[in-house]
């Protein structure tokens, strides 16, 4: 079994932070409150990346605190993950239905949090397309992305058709493991997810109202 070092653990602590406090957000508030507080994070963290990406020097509440501890090697000029992440719940939240939303936000941030750990943690056969990442890893990215599928339909009192989550889950996880830059998977499986939640129910589920 590895060692995990802690920087790595406090970066999947940030990681986890948008599900842990966005849920209670998109369950309980009205659509429009959702949409602000999600445009706001979009907007600093665009800020943010732009700021790195153009050599500016003033501060950005909050997310230049979360480039300091969790930025990876490949982020010293760019914040393109977080970026990515927030600026997508925002096109989510904006366009998709609440149970589209909730389950993106909860496969994108506990599926890939809980992959990468279990992946440095223990180990284990490559994935051939992506010698970065294990079998493992993925195994429990999968695992984990049908839990949070099946959870955000169960928070939102509607009935989780097995199938469904099957699908999507394994779709998140494929695109998850694909050797695309890292930080490209905060667009790829939180979009995916909602889109494909969004296809499969159609009907009431593809009515405006939040």
């Amino acid at each position: 079994m590895n060692r995990i070092p802690r920087r790595e653990l406090v970066r999947k602590g940030w990681h986890v932070l948008p599900g842990i406090l966005g849920a209670p957000i998109i369950v309980f508030t009205p659509k429009w409150v959702t949409l602000v507080v999600v445009w706001f994070f979009a907007f600093l963290y665009t800020l943010q990346h732009l700021k790195l990406l153009r050599g500016w020097s003033f501060t950005v509440p909050i997310a230049d605190l979360s480039y300091r501890t969790m930025a990876r090697e490949d982020e010293r000029d760019n914040f393109l993950g977080s970026f990515l992440l927030w600026v997508t719940m925002a096109i989510i939240c904006t366009v998709f239905p609440k149970i589209a939303a909730l389950s993106a936000l909860w496969v994108s941030t506990f599926g890939d949090c809980c992959n990468a750990i279990a992946g440095q943690l223990l180990g284990g056969p490559r994935i051939p397309w992506n010698r970065r990442k294990t079998l493992i890893g993925s195994t429990v990215m999968l695992a984990v992305s049908i839990l949070a599928l099946w959870a955000s339909h169960r928070v939102l009192e509607l009935d989780p058709s097995p199938a469904i989550i099957m699908g999507v889950a394994m779709v998140a996880t494929l695109l998850e493991s694909l050797p695309l830059q890292s930080a490209y998977d905060e667009f790829t499986v939180p979009f995916s997810t909602a889109f494909l939640v969004w296809l499969a129910y159609g009907g009431a589920l593809l009515s405006p109202t939040w």
